[in-house]
């Protein structure tokens, strides 16, 4: 059997300090192999395209079916088409989503407006406030709903005010 290399082994030991959590150190090992890969040029990856996670407000992003998008995707008052894969959690503010993709990482979706077509989620989806329609993904972790009067009137509300404000503004890191 080979030896573990120096970079994870430090993780491994980390984690019998507790100076981390598993979920820690899961994810900076899942981190370490995507930098390797990445960096070495995958023969297997060569090809496909991706895309970096960003904050997009007023916008809209679109990930096609092949394309990989690494990162965590965060809208406010635009539109997300996801029909390929995302690495990282996707949140929606205000927006539309259009989903038959897989996310590997948590949904959250508040005040806006899902239109569903099967697809996956690796982790969990929360609904707040939202509309939603067409055949739901399948959830791997949990399903929260919060959608009754008192929250649907907050967030209208809210959007009412915010929403104009936001439509001005441009920003991506």
């Amino acid at each position: 059997m080979g030896e573990l290399p120096s970079d994870v082994r430090s993780i491994l030991e980390a984690l019998a300090r507790h100076e981390i959590t598993v979920d820690e150190a899961e994810q900076l090992i899942l981190t370490l192999k995507e930098t390797q890969r990445t960096s070495s040029g995958d023969e297997s990856e060569k090809g496909r395209p991706k895309k970096r996670g960003k904050t997009f407000v007023g916008k809209d992003i679109v990930v096609e079916e092949g394309e990989e998008l690494i990162g965590s995707l965060e809208i406010v008052n635009g539109t997300a088409i996801i029909k390929g894969k995302v690495y990282g959690d996707v949140q929606l503010v205000f927006s539309e989503l259009y989903f038959s993709g897989e996310v590997h990482g948590n949904v959250d979706l508040i005040g806006s407006k899902a239109k569903w077509d099967g697809g996956l989620i690796n982790g969990n989806l929360l609904i707040v406030g939202s509309e939603y329609s067409g055949k739901k993904p399948v959830v791997r972790g949990r399903v929260n709903e919060v959608n009754n009067f008192f929250i649907g009137g907050i967030l209208g509300t809210v959007k009412l005010f915010v929403k104009p404000i936001l439509s001005g503004i441009k920003l991506e890191e």
